[in-house]
């Protein structure tokens, strides 16, 4: 639920829809649940129309202006995971639709390396210890968000495990954050303001 700038023949959305009619505020949050790699038929995440999800997120961090109003693109300063530092301003992408965080495949492949992820190109994921403390830290507006191991590490099979990164080749953005970043933190989207905020995820 992006912009009406990017849609298919300009097709506005039903919750724009429903904005400009009146029935709902222009701001919806996203909180995603921990769940395993496998798991079907479970509660994923919830989705709040209208307002703020007070049951499952916590107070809201910050927010941050949109750089543009077509997918949810804002400014991120700094980006360090382990040894590895992107100090420079870029821009990334709020996705729910990705399960990864993701970037360039050169940087995607410095974060593993330096988080001791080993990338299996037969399988294209990234291998890691279970037991690995894999963190990234991002730095928004004036505020640092961690994505901690919990959430950056996939359990597949009992003592296998995978690194949740993935490079893209994706024009506008440097990177992409799924839903490592989206488990993490609830993402606040408002429409109205042209702004995303993040407030901590509640996971039980």
């Amino acid at each position: 639920m992006a912009f009406p700038f990017i849609s298919f023949n300009d097709v506005v959305s039903p919750f724009e829809r429903a904005w400009k009619l009146g029935l709902v505020e222009p701001i919806f949050t996203v909180y995603m649940k921990r769940v395993g790699w496998r798991s079907e038929n479970v509660f994923g995440g919830v989705v709040t129309y209208g307002g703020l999800d007070t049951q499952h997120c916590g107070d809201v961090i910050s927010y941050q202006p949109l750089a543009y109003a077509t997918f949810w693109t804002f400014e991120v300063t700094n980006v360090t995971a382990g040894g590895f530092v992107y100090g420079y301003k870029s821009t990334a992408i709020s996705d729910t639709g990705s399960s990864f965080f993701g970037a360039n495949a050169h940087f995607v492949d410095e974060i593993a390396s330096n988080l001791t992820a080993t990338y299996n190109k037969e399988h294209d994921l990234y291998y890691i210890d279970c037991n690995a403390n894999a963190s990234i830290t991002i730095t928004i507006g004036q505020r640092l968000y961690e994505i901690e191991s919990k959430n950056l590490i996939i359990h597949v099979e009992a003592d296998t495990c995978i690194l949740a990164l993935r490079g893209y080749h994706f024009r506008g953005a440097t990177w992409i954050f799924g839903a490592p970043f989206i488990r993490q933190f609830c993402n606040i989207y408002d429409m109205g303001n042209k702004q995303i905020g993040f407030a901590n995820s509640l996971q039980n």
